[in-house]
């Protein structure tokens, strides 16, 4: 069955809710992320956070979203898109209220770990929905246009924790973050409407080891985490790193992160006016300029300096926002009865590799921007060597 028929068939079965309802969804991801780049807590018995500590907050949030992805996958091709939601996005509430009352390190952690858990459904679920309807260059647009939206929470977050956290505190953000998801669980109860085909097959453990067994799959997963893992990296030390390589105060490295990362934007709406393009094309494309990105902010090691970071992160992730639907769409376009599973799989994948290479910046013994840099040229030739390491044409044909 080709694109175009499966577009017609899906569309015919299911409409999704609104674009701006899924991708104010799918923001909350990112949203709850960056509310937590740069906190510094210091709780009643005078105790704070070390530089290791700060990154797991990080890990943390992102080891939720990427352990609670399959969960979300698997009950939302199971009992359905609707139901998966609300209870991910409650269970998110609790986690972020448990953080914002945190007494501790450990309780912050474990209230970051389980929002991350929670809005792991806010990540599946309006990718699903677009699967359930779209398919093709359909599909491909839709997502590009998710993730175009997606990509304002990274570019507007960081410098808004750290106003809220000069102003009210570090409990402030978490605080905004329960307030805003309690308003995403009444959206999401009066309008997500329920889009699962009838085809749609609950997920069993062959599913699963079918889906790893899958090459293409396999290959674009794997190559997208790791050229992703970056956005984590710097949202765990980046603050940090910068201050060490350009003496930037923690305001200006907030406003600096935030302002690259319009590049994610402008990524996103390239990739969304070449939809006739073929998407690993898109992928190539968006994966050779990431590293190019990555190569200049190599490059900050020995010229540092407050304009090569802004050069070198806004490329990286104009390249980053052009693998980002990519991806999603080479995924989901040959599963198309289980799209709750395929985009917790690779999305399993993006969130546990990303929080592992950010928790590594931020506990290996070197200073924050050697690291920072290091852990980032690694990901960036696993990206590469994924990408390549079969052969291209196979997946043009």
């Amino acid at each position: 069955m080709d694109a175009r028929s499966q577009s017609s068939i899906f569309s015919a079965v299911a409409m999704p809710p609104p674009m701006a309802y899924l991708a104010v969804v799918a923001s909350l991801a990112p949203l709850g992320l960056n509310l937590g780049v740069g906190l510094q807590p210091v709780f009643a018995d005078g105790s704070s956070l070390d530089a290791g500590q700060q990154g797991g907050l990080v890990a943390a949030f992102a080891l939720g979203l990427g352990l609670g992805q399959p969960a979300s996958g698997d009950a939302a091709d199971r009992w359905g898109r609707r139901p998966a939601l609300i209870g991910g996005l409650v269970l998110a509430v609790a986690g972020a209220l448990l953080s914002a009352i945190a007494g501790g390190t450990l309780q912050l952690l474990l209230g970051r770990f389980i929002t991350g858990l929670g809005l792991a459904a806010a990540l599946v679920v309006p990718r699903a929905c677009l699967r359930d309807s779209y398919g093709g260059a359909a599909l491909q647009r839709a997502m590009a246009m998710l993730a175009l939206v997606f990509a304002l929470a990274p570019a507007l977050t960081p410098a808004v924790a750290w106003s809220l956290s000069a102003v009210a505190g570090w409990r402030a953000p978490m605080i905004v973050l329960a307030v805003f998801v309690s308003f995403a669980v009444v959206a999401a109860w009066r309008t997500q409407v329920e889009t699962r085909p009838a085809a749609t097959r609950a997920p069993t453990r062959k599913a699963w080891l079918d889906f790893c067994r899958h090459r293409k799959a396999r290959r674009t997963t794997l190559a997208f985490a790791a050229i992703a893992s970056p956005f984590f990296i710097f949202a765990a030390v980046g603050p940090e790193a910068l201050r060490q390589s350009s003496s930037a105060g923690a305001g200006t490295a907030a406003l600096v992160l935030g302002v690259s990362y319009l590049g994610f934007a402008l990524g996103n709406y390239w990739a969304k006016g070449r939809t006739g393009t073929n998407s690993s094309m898109l992928f190539s494309i968006g994966l050779a300029v990431a590293v190019l990105g990555v190569a200049i902010i190599a490059c900050t090691l020995m010229l540092p300096s407050l304009l090569l970071w802004i050069v070198a992160l806004s490329i990286y992730a104009i390249g980053h926002g052009i693998v980002f639907p990519s991806a999603f769409a080479l995924v989901l376009e040959d599963l198309p009865q289980q799209a709750g599973m395929a985009t917790a799989g690779i999305g399993t994948v993006h969130m546990s590799i990303g929080g592992a290479a950010a928790w590594l910046a931020g506990v290996l013994p070197m200073r924050s921007h050697e690291a920072a840099v290091s852990v980032t040229c690694v990901m960036a030739v696993v990206a590469m060597t994924a990408w390549f390491i079969t052969n291209l044409k196979k997946d043009l044909l």
